[in-house]
């Protein structure tokens, strides 16, 4: 277990862990070493795991695996995997425009506890594994005396330095860019560190094991054997034999590999194929399967060797160039050819009869050939139209087409040629199905030997398939080109066709186009037109053939020539072409023409290695200081754009000191192994390093630029400046800006929608009038005044809002008081602070219009809505009533008590998360009998009875085509009734019974 200590803010995380390991030997800690690993990089996520390293070593690597890498998939295999280990894990993360952190423990069940939303200019600092107390005293120290995020961490991890905590530190950095190593320091280490020896070793295990880098001898016993090196260990226990890799997961079993009954052998295996080699199974290949109802072990076959006589069986094989020949070495099948000798039917005929053998050896090919018809179908439905023949609407503002109706090819002369083949066959073998083939190989047709009157007919038959099969095989690869990414195609808004090539954005706003009319041109849908952006002049008689004409032109590394070649604008920052360098040391000689290159290049990447140092030296020192104020995010580029300054400085002096022997002789041939003492790596490496160093401080300069400077119409901290809108300030989650301008005035917005597609509403504003909009104002008073400046209107902190009426009218509403309603200080509608409703009189008037009321009460209530409705008389009497509550209607009997009695119910039931109406029809006899159900399922519509001795009768109208309809009755009789005629039909078959007879129709009557 190691230390992780992490420095969370709003916009930035940072988290630093050692890469020690210790081991606990008789109560006393030593160190082990510093080689571990306890930070794991996956994509934008940082996680730390420490504990029992084999066991975190082995949750990475299951998480490196998984194709989703979150919080979530991490927990889940925590959960399947953990047995009491001691592991801790910590992962960290940027998205939705801040840090994320989350924690996951064992005490706790490894739920999940996550640190975000730290507010601007906040700290949250957290500390896991060891000794995290210390760490984390230690890290508010250095934040409240003002050290810098570097000085804090080396700070740290110096003084918690112990056997369990030390080696290397590493610390990554999390923001918005993604994930980056901020820090790695050698940890000074304590002097009196406790470091294991082999001598402690042999001391501990003097009693348990026999240690000795050789052992000899002619006889070896013991129950147990481990061997264990840098990459895995093997492990022998008894009979049983096991190897594991280095990350301790168990790869192979040898020996005893299996018991009940004991299998002896080989088994090598990964999560997703198992090899076999026992005395039981032989040699068999198996796949992981999910199907535990097929295969309880998890494990499928898919390719073995029958013990017993050697047989090879396989499924989904894939060969390439595969053939297939007899006993003497004729070629049967030849699939690179695409040939299939078909003369054993030949042979099988020669004597015009098909014995019992024979027939068997056909049955085997007639399964053959269903099985390649139906692929050879399938194939062909799927390619048997092209989009290529879609008809498009070019000029419509999204791609519009209609889809082909022509067909490539046909598939009925292959399903004449089968079905000829299975009738012709028919004769000489029992064929039961055909779709899918069923042959009834126990028929006497197959024991009987046939004669067959026609051998070539015979052999024909199948030729016609075969032929057949080839011909639409040839077809399909025919459609395959065709429907490629050729003319005419849609294919994820891309289109090639007469028109040229177009590539169409999704929201159908902007299309690429590339033709021999327009050139290439990057074009805008603008008043139901599209409208040339950027394009390439052809036919313009303002522009000449090929210029390029923009709006609104941005570029980085831009280079401008006259046609001269001269250079006007240069914005590229360094060229090189490694390929070169590559072809000038492949041979390990540098010779005198190889060096002049070199020279040239060296010379070109100094003048514009001190061009750039001395912007980055004017940046980081003039540029800086010359500042009234500054702030976190400027002091960090100021740092990082020093630190690359110095990184580009090293690099270039390495590859300065490396150089100079070069260039010492130009006359000479320099050899890099026997004169520069070095390799040719190594010569890659000093002149790579320098190119990185180089554009990494044109990043951190431009980086710089951004956050010292404020430009019109660029975004600056959320905040742009324009000639058009005037200040704009948006805040860090798109949820809310505010306006400047001559228009507006002061205008601030809420975004109802997202980051990504924002509806922004107004929600305090001034208009073109001087008349001021707001809502979700604050004041402690406001005061709105009528024409003779009384006090029409007041909201005060304390009593709320008061509305006063021209004639003695009072409205408050307040804390205190509730909702109240005076005339001449008279009380007339009151709602007190407990929630009642209280007035003097309540009158419901009737509705204006043609709205129809009722006619007994004269009354009518528009919209209503309550939690609960009681339709019960008042005097407490007993009566029929309606009783209507959270998803369910009832009809009651009572006094509207808890014991009423409930003889009609309608309610949504709710099974697992879906729900579905039921009725219930009477109060019943207690004992779950003489009730009624109506229920509509997801699957079926019920009618259910239960009479009083719990018998069943019930009508189902179900989904499935099996028992569609069901008309049952537990326990008593099914009549159906009519004085005229009852009829029961399926199909063509019919029973009709009259009063006077009955009548049976059908193809066919059987009578048990």
């Amino acid at each position: 277990m190691s230390n992780a200590t992490i420095i969370q803010t709003h916009n930035e995380l940072f988290i630093g862990s050692d890469s020690a390991t210790s081991i606990l030997i008789e109560g006393q800690l030593y160190r082990l070493d510093t080689k571990a690993t306890k930070l794991f990089v996956f994509d934008n996520l940082v996680v730390f795991c420490s504990g029992v390293l084999n066991y975190c070593y082995r949750v990475m690597d299951l998480f490196s695996s998984q194709k989703t890498k979150n919080v979530h998939s991490l927990r889940e295999i925590l959960l399947e995997t953990y047995q009491d280990e001691s592991v801790d894990v910590v992962i960290g993360e940027y998205k939705e425009n801040k840090t994320w952190l989350y924690q996951l423990s064992p005490y706790n069940n490894f739920d999940i506890v996550t640190y975000t939303d730290i507010p601007k200019g906040g700290v949250n600092i957290i500390t896991a594994g060891i000794r995290t107390k210390e760490s984390y005293h230690s890290v508010c120290n250095g934040i409240s005396t003002g050290k810098s995020i570097p000085e804090i961490y080396k700070s740290v991890f110096d003084e918690i330095s112990y056997e369990g905590v030390g080696g290397i530190l590493t610390v990554f950095r999390i923001n918005r860019n993604g994930v980056s190593e901020f820090i790695e320091y050698g940890i000074k280490e304590n002097e009196n560190l406790k470091i294991v020896s082999i001598d402690i070793l042999l001391n501990h295990y003097k009693k348990h094991l026999i240690v000795g880098e050789r052992i000899y001898g002619k006889i070896f016993m013991g129950v147990n054997l481990a061997l264990e090196d840098e990459d895995g260990v093997l492990k022998f226990q008894g009979s049983k034999g096991e190897i594991f890799d280095r990350n301790g997961k168990l790869v192979m079993k040898l020996g005893l590999v299996d018991e009940d009954p004991d299998k002896f052998g080989l088994w090598s295996f990964n999560d997703i194929t198992r090899v076999k080699i026992d005395q039981l199974e032989g040699f068999v290949i198996d796949k992981a399967s999910t199907d535990k109802n097929k295969h309880p072990d998890g494990w499928e076959k898919v390719m073995w060797a029958d013990p017993s006589d050697g047989t090879l069986y396989t499924h989904d094989l894939v060969a390439k160039n595969i053939k297939v020949v007899n006993n003497v070495g004729d070629i049967i099948l030849d699939a690179e050819n695409n040939y299939l000798n078909i003369g054993d039917f030949n042979t099988i005929v020669m004597d015009n009869k098909l014995t019992s053998m024979e027939k068997m050896q056909i049955i085997t090919e007639l399964y053959k050939i269903e099985a390649g018809y139906h692929r050879m179908l399938g194939q062909a439905e799927k390619y048997k139209r092209s989009q290529r023949d879609d008809i498009f609407d070019y000029d419509a503002q999204f791609f519009s087409k209609s889809s082909s109706t022509i067909d490539l090819y046909s598939t009925t002369p292959l399903a004449n040629a089968y079905n000829a083949l299975l009738d012709y066959m028919s004769q000489y073998i029992d064929i039961v199905g055909r779709e899918s083939l069923n042959i009834n190989i126990n028929s006497p047709k197959t024991d009987q030997t046939s004669e067959i009157p026609d051998r070539a007919e015979f052999i024909l038959k199948f030729k016609t398939y075969y032929d057949e099969e080839k011909r639409l095989r040839n077809l399909i690869e025919d459609a395959q080109f065709y429907s490629g990414l050729n003319m005419g195609q849609f294919y994820n808004n891309v289109v090639i066709g007469e028109y040229g090539f177009i590539v169409l954005r999704n929201d159908g706003k902007y299309r690429s186009v590339l033709n021999a009319t327009n050139g290439l041109a990057l074009q805008k849908w603008e008043k139901n037109a599209w409208v040339n952006k950027v394009y390439a002049s052809i036919g313009n008689s303002s522009y000449e053939d090929g210029t390029l004409i923009t709006e609104d032109l941005v570029a980085k590394r831009l280079r401008i020539e006259t046609k001269h070649g001269d250079v006007l604008l240069d914005a590229d920052a360094l060229n090189f072409d490694f390929s070169v360098l590559n072809s000038i040391i492949l041979d390990d000689v540098i010779v005198s023409t190889e060096k002049i290159t070199l020279s040239n290049q060296y010379k070109s990447i100094t003048k514009q290695y001190t061009t750039l140092k001395e912007q980055l030296n004017r940046y980081a020192t003039t540029i800086y200081n010359d500042r009234d104020s500054s702030y976190y995010g400027l002091d960090d580029a100021k740092n990082q754009l020093e630190s690359a300054g110095n990184e580009l400085t090293l690099t270039y002096s390495n590859l300065t000191t490396y150089m100079n022997p070069v260039f010492k002789n130009m006359n000479i041939t320099t050899h890099i192994v026997n004169d520069l003492h070095s390799s040719r790596f190594e010569f890659h490496q000093k002149w790579e390093e320098f190119f990185k160093a180089y554009e990494g401080a044109r990043a951190k300069l431009a980086d710089f630029l951004e956050k010292s400077s404020l430009q019109l119409g660029r975004n600056y901290n959320n905040t742009v400046i324009d000639a058009e809108n005037g200040v704009v300030v948006t805040r860090g989650n798109f949820k809310n800006r505010t306006t400047l301008n001559a228009t507006y005035g002061i205008k601030i917005e809420r975004n109802d929608g997202t980051a990504s597609a924002p509806s922004w509403y107004s929600v305090f504003y001034a208009d073109i009038r001087g008349n001021l909009y707001a809502e979700d104002m604050s004041t402690k008073r406001l005061r709105i005044l009528d024409a003779e400046l009384g006090d029409a209107i007041i909201f005060d902190a304390l009593d709320g809002i008061t509305i006063n009426g021209r004639n003695g009218e009072q409205i408050r509403l307040n804390a205190n008081e509730g909702i109240a309603i005076d005339v001449k200080e008279d009380k007339r509608l009151w709602i007190h602070t407990d929630g009642t409703l209280r007035a003097r009189k309540l009158i419901i008037e009737p509705d204006i219009g043609d709205v129809i009321l009722d006619e007994e009460t004269d009354g009518y209530i528009s919209d209503l809505m309550v939690n609960s409705l009681k339709a019960v008389k008042k005097d407490k009497e007993t009566c029929d009533y309606i009783y209507i509550r959270d998803n369910f209607v009832k009809l009651n009997t009572g006094t509207s008590a808890k014991n009423d009695i409930t003889k009609f119910k309608l309610h949504l039931n709710k099974e697992n998360i879906y729900s579905y109406p039921e009725m219930i029809w009477g109060q019943g006899n207690g004992i779950g009998g003489n009730i009624g159900y109506i229920r509509k399922l997801p699957s079926a519509m019920q009618f259910q009875y239960t009479n009083d001795a719990g018998n069943m009768r019930a009508l189902e109208l179900n989904a499935t085509q099996g028992n569609a309809v069901r008309l049952y009755a537990d326990g008593g009789e099914v009549r159906i009734d009519s004085d005229t005629k009852i009829i029961f039909a399926c199909g063509a078959s019919k029973i009709t019974m009259s009063p006077d007879n009955i009548k049976l129709e059908s193809s066919r009557i059987d009578l048990g």
